[in-house]
């Protein structure tokens, strides 16, 4: 059995590796009308404004209260959803847009479009296609190329060069037809998708392919963008880089699944995704990051939007509003922090990808906490799976080969039902038989919320066995 006092020698090498370089600045919190504590969506239009899209999660308090405006900054807000309806659906907006002129909402139920520069909305959804869930004309992204306006929705990319007025389905190969977001580059257009990693179309979304080189199989992708020729995609394996647009991809940080991105004056930023509410940024195209989260609120979803204009850079923090920061702040951080060394993303990307730091670190932001540190013993015990008081290779899931080994949880995310029934079987760290709230990380809680039959805020292993069962594709967003 690995005895404690070796437990400080097993960890220098995570601990003595610079995962991110850590900047100070000080973010300011902006109040929204009713102090409302959720938005989805944020876009700049132009320098007319910042447009606000609200959301409310459906186990919340909160409802969405349409769209927002901000043509100072931030220093004030008011609403501007002059047409929007009145539903709860039709008032939460997942994505907004501004192309030429134009501004573009995708809702809960539907698109709108708005000519005057948001003053009135006008829904124009004929042609997208009703989800059954919700019987809704559930929106989930936008872009736009050469006047065509692109939505993703669960069921696939829709098109529309009328300004909405008709919209076709333009998803031929598309391998999982619910789209969560969508970029341009050049003449391509890119799809991120709920369980098939990211997509491709070269001819206008007549055909798409799949350009997933270098992500593991079956990512689930809920941000893109791109930048000075580079796409970003985020997964639940780390924030991912391509500079050949799409053909191959790399690992950018590791410890960050990008849920939002923002890019303008030489600054990509993303906003990370599930427990850790951080924010990085890179000045050099994602050669280096640096979290920037500061005082930033942590917790919960993470960082759902983000956007910047020529003053600032704005983050929607899950049920905690919008923050910002200055980028006279950020010239601050840029000039005064050193950006890591020569092969520390490297280093840190193969650490964090260790089945030790997989297991060490059950809520995956990257660090170890104190608490973790104190149940490491007992993370530890749970590996030696035969109770030789060894861990052998195969037993960090390892083959004798090197290869990842079938079927253990922690030689990667295999997808399906059947993966996630691994996954959930393998947080049982005691081995009491049950998997409890404290044993799953805050991003899989609500997973607890759905399949604890019983009501005794754990799972056991039927409850996990029919929580597999129940799966299927297309998830809310």
């Amino acid at each position: 059995m690995l005895k404690p006092r070796y437990l400080p020698l097993l960890l220098l090498p995570i601990f003595s590796c610079v995962l991110l370089t850590r900047a100070s600045g000080q973010w300011a919190s902006v109040p929204l009308p009713g102090n409302h504590p959720e938005v989805f969506a944020l876009a700049t239009h132009g320098d007319k404004g910042l447009v606000i899209g609200t959301g409310g999660l459906p186990n919340s308090q909160t409802n969405a209260t349409g769209i927002l405006w901000s043509d100072d900054h931030g220093d004030s807000i008011k609403p501007r959803s002059n047409g929007v309806g009145a539903s709860r659906f039709d008032q939460l907006f997942r994505s907004l847009h501004s192309s030429n002129g134009l501004l573009v909402a995708a809702s809960a139920d539907g698109v709108y479009f708005s000519e005057n520069d948001g003053e009135t909305w006008e829904k124009r959804s004929k042609g997208l296609p009703v989800i059954p869930q919700t019987g809704k004309k559930s929106s989930n992204a936008l872009a736009s190329l050469h006047g065509s306006i692109f939505c993703g929705t669960p069921s696939g990319v829709f098109k529309t060069t009328d300004k909405g007025k008709s919209w076709i389905d333009c998803s031929s190969g598309l391998m999982n037809p619910d789209v969560r977001a969508l970029a341009t580059l050049d003449e391509l257009i890119f799809a991120s998708t709920d369980g098939d990693g990211v997509h491709r179309s070269s001819d206008g979304g007549k055909t798409w392919s799949v350009a997933n080189t270098g992500m593991p199989p079956g990512s689930r992708s809920r941000a893109l963008i791109a930048h000075h020729g580079t796409l970003f995609a985020g997964t639940p394996y780390g924030t991912f880089r391509s500079t050949d647009k799409g053909k191959s991809w790399t690992t950018t940080v590791a410890v960050a699944n990008a849920r939002s991105f923002a890019a303008g004056n030489e600054i990509v930023a993303l906003g990370a995704f599930r427990g850790s509410g951080a924010v990085h940024i890179s000045m050099d195209n994602g050669d280096h990051w640096k979290d920037i989260s500061a005082n930033l609120p942590r917790g919960g979803i993470g960082v759902w939007a983000l956007a910047i204009d020529d003053r600032n850079l704005y983050a929607a923090v899950n049920r905690q509003g919008l923050w910002r920061i200055s980028l006279d702040e950020l010239e601050k951080i840029k000039t005064s922090t050193p950006t890591a060394q020569p092969g520390a993303d490297a280093m840190a990307q193969v650490i964090a990808s260790h089945p030790l730091m997989s297991a060490l670190d059950p809520d995956h932001d990257g660090e170890i906490s104190a608490a973790e540190i104190q149940n490491a013993k007992l993370t530890l015990k749970s590996l030696d799976k035969n109770k030789d008081g060894k861990i052998s290779g195969s037993e960090l899931g390892r083959s004798e080969t090197g290869a990842p080994a079938a079927g253990n949880p922690m030689s990667g995310r295999s997808t399906g039902p059947t993966g996630a029934v691994s996954r959930l079987r393998g947080l049982d760290i005691n081995g009491d038989g049950k998997v409890t709230r404290s044993e799953i990380p805050i991003r899989m809680q609500r997973i607890l919320d759905r399949a604890d039959s019983n009501g005794d805020d754990a799972l056991d292993m039927q409850e996990i066995e029919n929580f597999g069962k129940s799966l299927g594709r297309g998830r809310p967003n």
